[in-house]
């Protein structure tokens, strides 16, 4: 029973396709009667054929749809990871508030993330977008998935998804039920959050053969468990299924519309603040504020074909669009050499002077934004600044599985083109109703079509083996994928130097990545396995610059990893286990230094980093009602060279690096044990997570005579930020009902943090920056963790 609640949500293949490899003859030629006969009996092998996934070579955790459907409002598709090993993650709100998370020390922007087997990341720069872009909201929510598949490492190539050089996370949508029904719910919780709304189910619409379509809505709010952090988040989900071939195929469908609208903290609180007017203190937002409105469109249209018993053939084709708003204020008071502390982190604190309108709009606009004249000062005068962003992601992804005697062979691939723009633009001056005139106070025109578009163009395919021997004990998982990148970026504006005129940086990158997995049955339920991989992630386009002649495009080649991992698996009937030991040696990682004075920076690929480790995992079913999982996870990670580098995971902190040096923000110790009880109607779970000390960071002193080092970010060993426990209660209860058309009505309760534990997230040592230089002495920030959390939900069922 176990073995199918962790691979039930496994998506390499669907259940028809998989199932079929056991059916020698040719379903489309037999008999209507013979096909409802076969596909009984397909529909057994199928289920006892997922217990295959056992052998998969890597390590690898799922996360359920039970997990997810009670999860509190103040959790994310993010949060939810920490119940997997080697999974660190913190968020600044309730919901998807600025998450930040490593895998094995690897941090998000350098990992995959996939829906339903497409790239839900941003090519143009990894993870969920540029640094201060698309914080706010995700393309993706708690309530429209039905299960993650977490792949640290490098995964085999049909389930890696697009350049990662340290996990792939693998989220899939839900699908529309087989039953008719419609919900209504409602949650209350902490923190004046609210959260309600309905999905409805149509089961099989008669007359339309199979036709079934679900769809959700649902909005929350928030005031943010941090001071004046106010945030809103509304999700839409529509998606339908249509099977055809007496079911052996189907087309899918999904259309996904989010959107959120939140202030963030750019940068963590002074600690002195804290302890004076208590840890959630923030700003007042008439003072300091950091403004986002997001919005993510995503569709996806799939059909996969059973062609015979041997073939399968399939294809999702995508798109994806993002926007993203961010505006920032800071008082002019705030701005001065003299204040201690620097308030918000991405709005200007110091002069960057007007804007030549010979470098911005030659001969168009004959005055500049002058912030003295209009205002008195710089910092008067620049105290607000407005960024809007854009990208739109379309592509397809093919995919035929064959299947032969001993083989099971996927061929698939990848064709996507991101485009950035049009309609963006950054704005520095005195107030946030200015005017935003290009040429005036605008870096970019936002009527221009071809303003900064940036473009990035992937032709990825790859070719899987898994090869059954030895009266299928021996698994052998050979593999490559091939993957070429076009990138290109038009910038109107040389604002450092000459040529004045546009131009555009372009570049054309290409890795090969082999995959070799082996798994041996040393006994019906105990699996040896041992994996190779190498994975890469190509540089993001704000990282290409213009070369010194005018004419070439300076860009840093891919960061790569090789990956290595061995491990003893048992799959029983009532009890799961893993063990496994990770080898990753990181190669080329991203470098850059920025001279703050000219605004120039300069980018290359000589960064070396290392994470070992061991992970332990299991879940036992004690009975048909109670069950305990876990896991522990012991991770080192660490440079291995000396270089420029963004020294936390949030990348909001860069400076240099040093040989031997821990990792920021990577806890060696990782822990997680939860309790669960099911009985009829009744759920609850207590879990409990342990996160285990963290290095934090410093700044160098401005004095330091290597201009490198004057002010720069770097570990700081000696002082690491304190473990902490965290306990949450989940409980519900469904009251059946039968009266008119209301079916039932559930009751539920979570308690996170139920020991109200007060800890801090991040923390770290600064100087405040004035005029691009340290000023004053150093002080600590911090992000505070979020306190407890009470939510009461209740909801019906109409069916």
């Amino acid at each position: 029973m176990f073995t199918a609640i962790l691979f039930a949500l496994y998506p390499a293949l669907d259940a028809v396709a998989y199932a079929s490899t056991a059916n020698n003859s040719d379903v489309s030629k037999s008999t209507p009667t013979e096909k409802v006969v076969k596909l009984r009996e397909i529909k057994k092998k199928y289920e006892k054929i997922l217990v295959g996934e056992r052998n998969i070579a890597s390590a690898m955790s799922v996360i359920g749809p039970d997990q997810i459907k009670h999860s509190s409002s103040a959790e994310s598709i993010y949060s939810l990871l920490k119940q997997t090993p080697s999974v660190n993650e913190y968020q600044q709100n309730i919901g998807p508030g600025t998450p930040v998370m490593t895998v094995r020390g690897v941090r998000m922007s350098q990992l995959a993330q996939t829906l339903d087997g497409i790239p839900m990341t941003d090519l143009l720069s990894g993870g969920q977008g540029a640094y201060l872009s698309n914080n706010i909201g995700t393309v993706i929510s708690n309530g429209q998935i039905s299960g993650i598949h977490v792949y640290p490492g490098v995964a085999p190539p049909d389930r890696g998804g697009f350049a990662t050089v340290g996990g792939t996370v693998s989220y899939t949508t839900k699908t529309p039920p087989k039953k008719r029904y419609a919900d209504i719910f409602t949650k209350v919780g902490s923190f004046s959050t609210d959260t309600y709304g309905f999905d409805a189910s149509s089961g099989k619409i008669p007359g339309t053969d199979g036709l079934r379509v679900y769809t959700r809505l649902s909005q929350t709010q928030t005031d943010g468990y941090i001071q004046n952090t106010p945030a809103r988040y509304t999700d839409f989900l529509f998606t339908a299924i249509k099977p055809y071939d007496y079911g052996l195929s189907k087309v899918t469908g999904t259309v996904i519309y989010n959107t959120a609208h939140g202030y963030m903290i750019s940068a963590p609180n002074a600690v002195a603040q804290l302890d004076k007017y208590g840890i959630f203190y923030n700003y007042p937002l008439s003072e300091a504020s950091t403004l986002q409105r997001n919005q993510y469109l995503t569709a996806i249209l799939g059909d996969s074909t059973y062609i015979n018993s041997h073939l399968v053939i399939g294809a999702k084709a995508f798109y994806i669009h993002k926007h993203s708003y961010l505006a920032g204020y800071l008082a002019p008071n705030l701005i001065s050499e003299s204040y201690p502390y620097q308030v918000n982190f991405n709005n200007p604190y110091s002069g960057y002077g007007p804007l030549p309108p010979t470098a911005a709009s030659p001969g168009v606009i004959p005055h500049t934004y002058d912030p003295v004249a209009m205002f008195g000062s710089y910092p008067a005068g620049e105290a607000a600044q407005i960024n809007i962003s854009g990208n739109t992601t379309i592509g397809i992804a093919p995919k035929v599985n064959i299947f032969i005697p001993h083989n099971d062979i996927t061929i698939g691939g990848l064709v996507a083109q991101e485009t950035a723009g049009p309609g963006g633009g950054n704005y520095f001056y005195g107030t946030l109703d200015m005017p935003k005139i290009y040429g005036y106070n605008s870096y970019g025109n936002p009527s221009s079509p071809t303003n900064n578009k940036q473009q990035r163009t992937i032709y990825s395919g790859y070719l899987s083996d898994k090869i059954n021997l030895l009266n299928n004990k021996l698994h052998i998982e050979p593999g490559v994928t091939i993957t070429g990148v076009s990138t290109s970026n038009y910038v109107p504006v040389n604002q450092y130097g000459t040529p004045p005129q546009a131009y555009t940086l372009s570049n054309y990158d290409k890795e090969v990545l082999p995959y070799l997995g082996l798994s041996y049955d040393v006994t019906n339920k105990v699996i040896a396995y041992a994996s190779y991989g190498k994975g890469a992630r190509f540089a993001p386009v704000a990282d290409y610059i213009l070369g010194p002649s005018g004419s070439t495009t300076l860009a840093p080649g891919p960061e790569t990893v090789n990956a290595y991992e061995t491990g003893l698996r048992y799959v029983g009937k009532h009890l799961y286990l893993n063990f496994d030991g990770f080898l990753q040696n990181m190669h080329g990682m991203f470098s850059f230094y920025t001279n703050y004075l000219t605004g120039y920076s300069q980018y290359a690929n000589i960064g070396e980093e290392q994470m070992k480790g061991l992970e332990f995992s299991g879940k036992y079913e004690l009975n048909p009602e109670w069950t305990i999982s876990g896991h522990v996870s012991y991770t080192n990670a660490q440079y291995m060279n000396s270089f420029s580098a963004t020294v936390t995971p949030f990348e909001g902190q860069y400076g240099y690096v040093f040989a031997g040096n821990p990792l920021a923000s990577v806890p060696n110790w990782l822990a997680g044990l939860r309790l669960g009880y099911h009985n009829h109607n009744f759920h609850a779970a207590l879990m409990e997570s342990y996160t285990g000390p963290q290095v934090t960071t410093y700044d160098l002193p401005p004095t330091e005579s290597n201009p490198l080092l004057q002010d720069a970010t770097t570990p700081n060993p000696g002082v690491k930020l304190a473990p902490y426990f965290l306990t949450n209660l989940q409980a519900s209860y469904r009251v059946p009902i039968h009266q008119d058309h209301l079916s039932s009505i559930t009751v539920s309760l979570n308690i996170d943090n139920l020991l109200d534990n007060h800890y801090y997230l991040h923390y770290y040592q600064a100087y405040k920056e004035y005029a691009f230089a340290g000023v004053g002495n150093p002080y600590a920030e911090a992000y505070p963790g979020m306190p407890r959390f009470i939510e009461v939900g209740l909801s019906g069922r109409f069916s």
